[in-house]
């Protein structure tokens, strides 16, 4: 593989990386932390009923939230590592 095609590939893991992480963690985690008490409650005295959403703890927030961007994004830096000599003697 030619250094061109490496830096789209490269490119390409980090872009997916980042687009799962904002589409299956991130965003659910905006709306867990966003979440206004005042708004969303139903206090009756006795019991509190909430609406506020789940922390992605899930295994689809987990998983594809995070596992995988990091795998994938390490992967995209051993390719993008993988065409120089790193830590060969300088001549």
């Amino acid at each position: 593989m030619n250094p061109s095609q490496r830096r789209v590939v490269v490119a390409a893991t980090f872009l997916v990386a980042a687009v799962l992480f904002v589409a299956f963690f991130l965003s659910p985690f905006w709306a867990w932390a966003t979440w206004n008490a005042k708004e969303g409650t139903l206090d009756l005295g006795i019991v509190r009923f909430s609406n506020r959403p789940p922390f992605p703890s899930g295994a689809r927030g987990v998983g594809l939230g995070l596992l995988l961007p990091i795998v994938l994004a390490a992967a995209g830096r051993v390719l993008a590592l993988s065409g120089k000599a790193v830590g060969a003697p300088r001549p």
